[in-house]
């Protein structure tokens, strides 16, 4: 499991604090241990794996109106043939869907091509990242990787998807709001 760190909202962290506490019941709910619910486990993968499906079009509008199709521009290939080096659209749609059902936010390190387009969107763990605030209308990330070093990025240099927010910052994770009935079927699960 992944050291978790908060993201911070100006309006406090309660929402968005490490989801890896336990339920009235006692028993331990963080995204991973959710999984073991089967209704948790089923919800996450019909999301991502549907959203993972979904054709990527891409298209200009026509000077005498309507639109059509392109398959020749960056945009095209990155989301539509290869997000990064290792991981397929499909692939990478999910894990992003993923994150945003068990997390509410989901991550992604912006790697430039040199000529004004994007090479690669890099995936980071919704778990290692924090936002800090920068005074009243600006923030950057912080990101520890897994060997412990820190590395801060600005808001152009990561792709924040949230989910449903409170604030704008950052989306409401799931999980956290639904701690009690999670924990609840877990117990219910372990007792069976």
């Amino acid at each position: 499991l992944h050291d978790a760190l908060p993201i911070c909202s100006p309006w406090g962290d309660f929402w968005f604090s490490s989801v890896d506490r336990t339920s009235s019941g006692g028993i331990r709910v963080s995204p991973e241990t959710s999984l073991s619910v089967v209704a948790v486990y089923a919800c996450v993968r019909v999301l991502a794996e549907s959203f993972a499906l979904l054709p990527f079009r891409l298209y200009r509008p026509r000077v005498g109106g309507g639109r059509e199709r392109i398959v020749d521009h960056w945009l095209y290939r990155l989301l539509a043939k290869s997000p990064n080096r290792f991981q397929t659209p499909f692939e990478w749609r999910e894990m992003m869907l993923g994150h945003l059902a068990l997390r509410g936010n989901a991550f992604n390190e912006i790697v430039e091509d040199g000529v004004g387009g994007i090479a690669a969107l890099l995936p980071l763990h919704p778990d290692r990242i924090a936002i800090e605030l920068l005074g009243e209308t600006d923030y950057r990330y912080r990101y520890t990787r897994r060997d412990g070093a820190i590395v801060y990025y600005t808001r152009g240099q990561i792709w924040h998807l949230r989910g449903l927010s409170g604030d704008g910052y950052v989306g409401y994770n799931p999980i956290e709001i639904e701690r009690e009935a999670i924990g609840e079927a877990m117990q219910y699960q372990s007792y069976a």
